[in-house]
């Protein structure tokens, strides 16, 4: 069975997320999949501020460094069956924190979800989020 392909624009629907977070105004996620080459852009709107993250990853879980906000990332995407695990671990300031993001697909493509667990020192939760095709 073919993997599903991740390729489009997709806008936050907080009707449907559950983030045990504060939600932002909006975010959307440009993403171009051609397996095994991922492209993410995120982009997040909180308080009228808008933060950009891009990053390329082979979901042959080849990690990849780099760097955000201040934290260094150590990142890579892997399948689990059909849903793609993004497996980071971050840094900023001497503090560690993991943040595991699994995507997939609703089953009629309309929705991106993604299920995130973030753990650190300040901060630990869980989200659900969704996103609808654009």
């Amino acid at each position: 069975m073919p993997k599903p392909d991740f390729t489009g624009t997709w806008k936050f629907n907080p009707d449907k997320s559950s983030l045990q977070i504060p939600a932002p105004e909006s975010t959307t996620f440009v993403i171009e999949h051609r397996d095994p080459r991922f492209h993410l852009e995120r982009t997040h709107v909180f308080g009228g501020n808008s933060d950009t993250f891009s990053i390329d990853l082979m979901t042959n879980a080849e990690a990849v460094v780099c760097a955000h906000a201040g934290f260094e990332i150590h990142a890579s995407l892997q399948w689990e069956g059909e849903t793609l695990m993004f497996d980071s671990k971050l840094e900023r300031e001497g503090e560690p924190a993991t943040n595991i993001v699994r995507y997939s697909l609703s089953d009629d493509g309309q929705s991106f979800i993604a299920v995130e667990q973030f753990c650190g020192k300040e901060y630990s939760y869980e989200n659900t989020w969704v996103f609808d095709k654009q």
